[in-house]
């Protein structure tokens, strides 16, 4: 077996993995996008071998591929256990770093909402801003449950005090969801200025 069919093995097995994983800790709502996003990163690992120059590369590319798939049922695990058992308040999931995060609340004693936050791969037609999604799903044991989902521009300048973050009237309004986004950007490592929250006169609305 050549080096290209060894390769193509290993990333057959690390399918096998994050298969293995969305069988055993079904996630209902979250599968929309759990799934895609893990296939997505396979497949671009999938097609690091054909710049891979040296020994060391190949270790690094294979390691990656393992790891992504080993960390990927771990995640699942996590946020399973994060819904359906009772313990410690979940925090934020850390599907990518800097781009997706994930907070599943247990529904063991009453039903609770799941939030994601999730960079898009679309490029902003506004200059300097990237673009974010963040999804309130109401009820995460429903598969069809597609939630809320809100536009969230974050700018992508330098901006020591916090990163400018600009919402829908609608989200600002929902001051827990509000409070949760703020959360979801802390827990992937961005320092989030919401106006809402740094208002002054934001208790007497």
């Amino acid at each position: 077996m050549d080096l290209v069919d060894r390769y193509q093995a290993l990333y057959r097995g690390a399918l096998l993995v994050a298969e293995s994983a969305d069988d055993a800790y079904r996630l209902d709502a979250l599968e929309r996008f759990l799934k895609p996003w893990v296939r997505g990163r396979l497949d671009r690992l999938r097609g690091l071998l054909e710049s891979c120059d040296n020994r060391r590369e190949l270790a690094e590319d294979t390691r990656r591929l393992a790891s992504t798939a080993a960390e990927y049922s771990r995640l699942r695990d996590a946020l399973f256990s994060d819904v359906h058992h009772t313990g410690p308040e979940p925090p934020w999931r850390i599907v990518e770093a800097e781009a997706f995060a994930i907070r599943a609340q247990s529904g063991v004693l009453l039903e609770q909402p799941t939030f994601v936050l999730q960079r898009l791969a679309a490029v902003s037609d506004v200059p300097g801003a990237a673009t974010w999604e963040f999804t309130v799903i109401g009820n995460p044991s429903d598969p069809g449950d597609m939630g809320s989902s809100f536009v969230v521009m974050v700018s992508t300048e330098d901006h020591p005090g916090g990163v400018p973050v600009q919402v829908a009237k609608e989200l600002e309004s929902n001051r827990s969801w509000y409070q949760q986004l703020e959360y979801g950007f802390y827990a992937l490592g961005i320092k989030p200025f919401l106006p809402a929250i740094y208002d002054p006169d934001r208790h007497r609305k």
